[in-house]
């Protein structure tokens, strides 16, 4: 009867951590704010503490896969959007082999390549990624006795999608047409 309630009693703060750690790491930005403001105010060991007891939650999310932000009322996109990647060399301009550009089996495609989107996700607003990662592609693609890979080229297509009653009348949720730009272009160092 002892163990059964100290099981119970774990258990249940388990889950009140758990769900108090979610809700940590959900706060809106003003309350994040007013905390801040509230911080600001303590005497400096009296912060620290508070502020390390937030960066303990943070890590303590983040190793359980629970630093996740949910925001369900995002302003969508207007269009549908996806990056070409290509190396470029003295020679020529080839499409990079990578997951989102390259013929992929079933399993590869629904299964392990859902990271390369959030990816580009993140790649999408971020120059400074995007040159970060054009450097590793740059170093990764490079072949002894191949022409150098002089730049990587981001190049972005979009897709404006129908509105709903244009999506119904036509039985498809985009234009038929893309546009492309060239985004970004990063030197590679040989």
């Amino acid at each position: 009867m002892f163990w059964t309630k100290i099981k119970l009693a774990a258990i249940s703060a388990f889950i009140v951590l758990n769900l108090g750690t979610v809700l940590f790491m959900n706060r809106p930005m003003p309350v994040v704010q007013a905390t801040d403001n509230f911080l600001s105010k303590l005497s400096p060991l009296t912060a620290y503490h508070f502020s390390y007891t937030g960066w303990l939650m943070a890590e303590y999310a983040h190793k359980c896969g629970l630093d996740n932000r949910w925001e369900m009322f995002v302003r969508q996109s207007r269009e549908n959007w996806w990056f070409t990647i290509k190396a470029k060399t003295d020679v020529a301009t080839i499409e990079l082999p990578l997951p989102r550009q390259s013929p992929r089996t079933f399993w590869q495609r629904n299964f392990f390549d859902f990271r390369e989107g959030k990816f580009h996700l993140n790649l999408y607003e971020n120059s400074f990624l995007r040159q970060a990662y054009a450097s590793y592609l740059g170093r990764k693609y490079s072949v002894p006795g191949q022409p150098p890979i002089r730049s990587i080229i981001f190049e972005l297509h979009t897709q404006n999608l129908l509105s709903r009653a244009d999506a119904a009348k036509y039985g498809r949720s985009t234009e038929p047409q893309s546009y492309t730009q060239i985004l970004d272009e990063f030197p590679c160092s040989p």
